[in-house]
């Protein structure tokens, strides 16, 4: 069996990466990383939290190969605690990887699924590893807009759904990008965000937005804006603002 994976370098350390992944495997090894302004903006937020609470705990909901929680956990060291979560369990198995290989013991891993119930045995198609794909885009359950009709499967897999509230611990920043189920985050994480108040940066371009816009709303004191593709919620007594972006809420 021919392995699809590589270790190769990165502007933030050794990161593993499918040799057949056309979008963030290939866009890291042409380029040297993914997501740059996105992860450039999440650590100013950060480091506006880590003035205020000296440290934080992150959780990064679809975390794929690591991208995020490389780079924020290098950056912020002692600083930040992260809880990266990946459905995809050989996804998860390179994130792991990536992890060990840059001694990150800041960072902990969970081969799970986050939606709005703990436990809930959910079967995904897996992608065809072995032939060029985008496995970032992986759709566990039929978004609202989808772009997988024509892409390679090859088996099925179970993984385990949990809630971010089964955790019941203090969470300062939520970044969710799980291609469709950021409704299903939001609605088991309830309890998390009216207690702990974080800051969110949502991938929306695959969910239902209006959905997500309306439940901060709801808040009646979290203030919103899009993006590109990406909803940022924060909490108004931060009084931040976020520089080219539409104030949505």
């Amino acid at each position: 069996m021919k392995n699809p994976n590589a270790v190769i370098s990165s502007d933030y350390g050794p990161i593993i990466i499918n040799v057949n992944d056309s979008v963030i495997g290939k866009h890291i090894s042409q380029n040297g990383y993914w997501a740059t302004q996105d992860i450039n903006l999440i650590k100013t937020l950060l480091e506006a939290q880590i003035a205020r609470h000296g440290t934080v705990r992150m959780y990064d909901v679809g975390a794929n190969i690591g991208t995020h929680s490389l780079a924020l956990g290098k950056s912020l060291g002692d600083k930040i605690s992260i809880r990266a979560f990946e459905a995809q369990r050989q996804v998860f198995n390179m994130l792991c990887g990536t992890i060990a290989l840059n001694g990150l013991s800041n960072v902990f891993c969970h081969n799970n699924a986050v939606g709005a119930v703990d436990d809930e045995a959910l079967e995904i198609a897996l992608l065809d590893y072995n032939t060029p794909n985008n496995f970032g885009a992986l759709e566990l359950v039929p978004p609202k807009h989808s772009d997988q009709q024509h892409v390679s499967r090859s088996t099925k897999e179970i993984v385990r759904t949990l809630r971010l509230d089964s955790f019941n611990e203090k969470v300062d920043f939520i970044k969710i990008d799980v291609e469709g189920m950021e409704d299903k985050v939001l609605m088991g994480a309830e309890k998390a965000i009216r207690t702990h108040r974080p800051i969110l940066f949502i991938e929306i371009h695959k969910t239902d937005a209006q959905f997500v816009v309306d439940y901060f709303r709801g808040f009646g004191d979290y203030i919103g804006f899009l993006r590109g593709i990406d909803l940022i919620l924060i909490p108004f007594e931060y009084q931040l603002q976020v520089l080219n972006a539409e104030r949505v809420i």
